[in-house]
């Protein structure tokens, strides 16, 4: 018996099987010129409550940025060396950006108070779904885009 082949088609390539059981793969910008990318359409909860219309632009930009802060501050050490060369930036320069992000993320979660910072670091840190937290998980996202001095929409 021959085996069927495959059918090669011009679709652009959406990565290995294992990252598309985690969901609809979608295109997303680069900062190569002429380079479109892919990514998972709910890489965390922000971007499932995006999806549902549960959360406006603004506070999705907002519960982004303090998860990439919150993921950086709280990064593990490296325990491996790297055995080929260092291109870039150095492990003294990570400290350094891990220790800014640990600021930023404590200047915020003093913004907002223990309760609605309880709520931010569940969704946006720990990525879990916020139940009957997204009432105060909207509020949180609207200070947190306050205080990082996100621009409101204007009304129409």
């Amino acid at each position: 018996m021959r085996k069927a082949k495959r059918r090669q088609t011009a679709a652009a390539d959406l990565g290995s099987p294992e990252r598309a059981r985690h969901g609809e793969v979608v295109p997303r910008a680069t900062e190569a010129a002429g380079v479109i990318g892919r990514r998972v359409k709910h890489e965390c909860r922000l971007d499932w409550y995006h999806d549902k219309a549960s959360l406006d632009d603004r506070q999705y930009d907002a519960g982004i940025r303090f998860r990439r802060d919150w993921l950086l501050a709280t990064a593990p050490p490296r325990l491996t060396g790297t055995y080929g060369p260092r291109v870039g930036a150095s492990v003294q320069d990570f400290h350094e950006i891990q220790l800014a992000a640990r600021r930023r993320t404590a200047r915020a979660l003093l913004a907002l108070g223990e309760e609605l910072g309880a709520a931010v670091i569940a969704v946006c840190g720990f990525d879990e779904w916020a139940s009957g937290r997204l009432p105060r998980l909207r509020e949180a996202l609207t200070l947190l885009a306050d205080h990082y001095g996100m621009p409101r929409a204007a009304p129409m």
